[in-house]
């Protein structure tokens, strides 16, 4: 009996935080150029291009941290090209440059980056 209900509060945990995980991928981040997701936690600066981001789940080595990169690929985005800290992400004949910096990013709409659609 007391095993059970053991497992029956472990199982509530796993479960409450499952929901918690999910609930926070979606509210975490918000649509901004061209219906791209973009963090809600970060500080927004605007660019005459696109938008300049200072937020801690971008790095310069790693690009678009885990939470964020999960994120844009349920968003329906896809890599399309990749070269140094840029990555060209494409939806529905859309297409944005992502440039990630250490705590920073800047995104664009690709055609402003010489991208042709």
């Amino acid at each position: 009996m007391i095993k059970q209900r053991r497992m029956i509060r472990v199982m509530v945990m796993v479960v409450g935080i499952f929901l918690v995980c999910g609930a926070g991928c979606f509210f975490l981040f918000e649509p901004s150029v061209k219906g791209f997701p973009v963090p809600r936690t970060g500080v927004v600066l605007g660019t005459p291009d696109g938008l300049n981001i200072k937020t801690r789940l971008v790095s310069e080595t790693d690009g678009p941290g885990l939470l964020y990169a999960a994120r844009i690929r349920q968003a329906g985005w896809e890599v399309v090209d990749r070269e140094g800290l840029t990555a060209w992400y494409q939806k529905d004949g859309r297409l944005v440059e992502l440039t990630t910096f250490d705590d920073e990013l800047l995104l664009e709409p690709a055609e402003r980056a010489g991208i042709e659609q």
